[in-house]
């Protein structure tokens, strides 16, 4: 497992600037970052290596603290409708918005931000002074795993394809393990099934983007705190899962996945070995992030039958 220990909270908060400054985030802040979100929901959005990774592919990601609350600055390239400025926090809620919405008027800029998760605007006193806009895309789907293992609790027709996989491939040839990426070659391993691995639908920005990402997170797997569990078929690598563990050890947070589809049904039976794992180290819960909105993945998801979301809001003054 990554070591998730984090330095004292007031240590953390010594080591970024306050509010309306902001510093960049590095991968040497990993601890002091953790420090700042180790008491809030396993969001994937707001976990480091979510931050470090799809939200920093041109170094762009920053933070700031405003009132013991996390300030962060999300931007992609090309992607404006989901960058912006986001509150992480439970202190003062109301004032914090405030501040923030005034700074952004000052700079000419839109009052609203973005990707603010739901614990924050509970600890609201006014909600009625604030307009709030549920971002669906970027909700994240929380499934027990327990739906997944044993095969008497999955679906029928998830069922029914975990016994044709395993009717077409020899279940001896299979195994499930993690590899240790702070060598060269399972880096490369995992590195070469970004481009080769065949994706269903179009390839769009958000793919590309993603791709990218999944780069870094692979090469920088050991800096970020990831964890991987692979997939082996007569010794071939046919998918894996990037993963960070939160606070709550109750919970796993998939950042990153990819499955080979070359054989049918092995997203099922891989959804199948892979809860078994997760299962026996310990954990109920996976948080499996968001669908950005592409109806595929959407799809995909919402059939796997999630138990609970964490939801994500745009927040702006009120009119």
């Amino acid at each position: 497992m990554a070591d998730t220990n984090s330095q004292p909270r007031d240590e953390a908060v010594a080591a970024f600037k306050v509010f309306p400054q902001f510093s960049k985030l590095t991968f040497s802040d990993r601890n002091r970052y953790q420090a700042l979100v180790a008491n809030y929901p396993p969001i994937a959005n707001i976990s480091f290596p979510n931050l470090m990774t799809w939200w920093n592919t041109l170094n762009g990601v920053s933070v700031s603290l405003l009132e013991d609350n996390l300030v962060i600055s999300y931007w992609a390239p090309g992607m404006e409708e989901l960058s912006g400025l986001s509150l992480v926090g439970v202190n003062n809620v109301d004032q914090v918005l405030c501040t923030i919405f005034d700074h952004l008027a000052q700079r000419g800029e839109q009052a609203r931000i973005v990707h603010v998760p739901e614990f924050v605007i509970e600890h609201m006193h006014h909600p009625e002074l604030f307009s709030f806009h549920e971002e669906r895309r970027m909700d994240e789907y929380i499934y027990v795993l327990s739906k997944f293992f044993p095969s008497h609790r999955i679906v029928d027709f998830r069922q029914r394809h975990i016994k044709k996989f395993l009717a077409a491939i020899d279940e001896e040839q299979i195994s499930v393990r993690s590899l240790e990426l702070g060598e060269k070659q399972n880096r490369r391993l995992l590195l070469d099934s970004v481009g080769n691995w065949k994706r269903p639908g179009v390839i769009n920005n958000f793919a590309r983007h993603n791709d990218e990402a999944l780069r870094i997170a692979i090469t920088r797997a050991e800096e970020l705190g990831l964890d991987n569990i692979c997939l082996f078929i007569n010794g071939q690598l046919h998918g894996y899962v990037l993963y960070h563990v939160p606070t709550d050890k109750r919970y796993v947070v998939m950042i990153y996945a990819r499955i080979n589809n070359e054989l049918p049904h092995t997203f099922d039976y891989t959804a199948y070995r892979f809860a078994k794992w997760f299962l026996e180290q310990g954990f109920s819960y996976i948080n499996l992030e968001s669908d950005l909105g592409l109806p595929l993945l959407r799809t995909i998801k919402l059939a796997l039958g999630p138990t609970n979301f964490f939801r994500l809001y745009t927040v702006k003054p009120a009119v």
